[in-house]
């Protein structure tokens, strides 16, 4: 199995593994536990919330995507009044079970299904989008079509989106080295 995660992650077959898992491709908790063991990432993520604390406390805020429930557990512990973690894979289940066993179950509350078929239980709208959408999936998983439908449907005003931001920061720092 290790193999596998090594040749589909490490040595570029990543692009068929996911058009050929779609959701599913992220939904192994072997992976979850790659990317949370990343301490590059995780730190980014977390600072980027902790470090705007006024603008988690209390809002509402969806956790688009949101995998492991790392996320949506920072904005909880950021001062969220309510959490929305959506992942459309059978995830979902072990993450309900890791918010249950970090004591943050009275705030955040895991979704399981796609984006353009949940229903937020008791709210319309939330405050913030939050949402890691990084590499070959935003496109091969129909995410940037999903995030934008998330937005529409469910967002107040504005978007948060650390994420995103710092991809796109990425991106300029690629172009202005090959210049």
């Amino acid at each position: 199995m290790n193999n596998m995660i090594q040749n589909d992650f490490t040595y570029g077959e990543h692009d068929e593994h996911f058009f050929n898992q779609g959701f599913n491709a992220y939904c192994r908790t072997d992976i979850q536990q790659k990317m949370l063991e990343d301490e590059v990432r995780t730190d980014f993520y977390r600072d980027a919330i902790y470090n705007n604390k006024h603008l988690f406390k209390d809002k509402i805020v969806m956790d688009f995507g949101c995998g492991s429930g790392i996320l949506s557990m920072f904005a909880a512990k950021a001062g969220a009044k309510k959490v929305f973690g959506v992942e459309a894979s059978d995830l979902a289940k072990t993450t309900k079970k890791n918010v249950k066993k970090n004591g943050l179950d009275h705030i955040i509350t895991i979704l399981e299904g796609k984006v353009e078929e949940i229903e937020l239980p008791g709210v319309d709208k939330v405050d913030i989008l939050l949402s890691e959408v990084m590499g070959v999936g935003l496109i091969h998983e129909g995410t940037l079509q999903s995030l934008v439908i998330a937005r529409d449907r469910f967002l107040v005003s504005h978007i948060v989106m650390y994420i995103v931001l710092r991809w796109i920061r990425l991106l300029d720092n690629e172009k202005q080295n090959s210049q």
